[in-house]
């Protein structure tokens, strides 16, 4: 039985659970075509469709991971596999969400979040715009993608 269902959402489309999921459970890999930035520029409103898996490494993303959203609270996290996985219990008819910031890191693409939830932060911007304490919890939480921390070494080593 497959786990989830794409459907409206309030963000346009959006990948919900047809049944309870428990906390840590893996839901879908991002796989697509590999690309560079200026390829993902090429895009134009398409672009958006583009995780960013390294420093100038990009991805297509194809459904079902295509359709999961952003939210400033999120229910999922990407690991270092690509995979959304679930931070807690999720129930049947949610969305999965999961925040934009733990993967971009380039400069770029913003974008304009209206998820609604109490921490709100009104505009996606790259990780390391992230308040610090909302980056140390993300980083323990370890759903922070492993270029981003290699970034954030090199520059605090380069501070020194």
């Amino acid at each position: 039985m497959n786990l989830t269902e794409v459907r409206a959402s309030r963000f346009g489309q959006g990948l919900f659970v047809v049944k309870k999921i428990p906390a840590h459970s893996v839901i879908c890999k991002a796989n697509g075509v590999r690309l560079d930035f200026n390829e993902t520029l090429r895009l134009a409103e398409r672009e958006s469709h583009c995780l960013q898996i390294g420093a100038d490494k990009y991805i297509y993303c194809q459904p079902p991971f295509l359709y999961s959203n952003h939210s400033c609270e999120p229910n999922c996290g990407v690991n270092a596999d690509l995979e959304l996985f679930t931070l807690r219990d999720i129930f049947s008819g949610e969305e999965l969400l999961w925040d934009y910031s733990t993967s971009m890191f380039e400069r770029h693409w913003t974008m304009q979040c209206n998820c609604g939830c109490k921490e709100c932060r009104h505009v996606i911007r790259d990780f390391d715009f992230l308040r610090l304490q909302l980056q140390k919890k993300y980083l323990r939480m370890n759903i922070v993608f492993p270029f981003i921390k290699e970034m954030l070494s090199q520059r605090q080593y380069a501070k020194v």
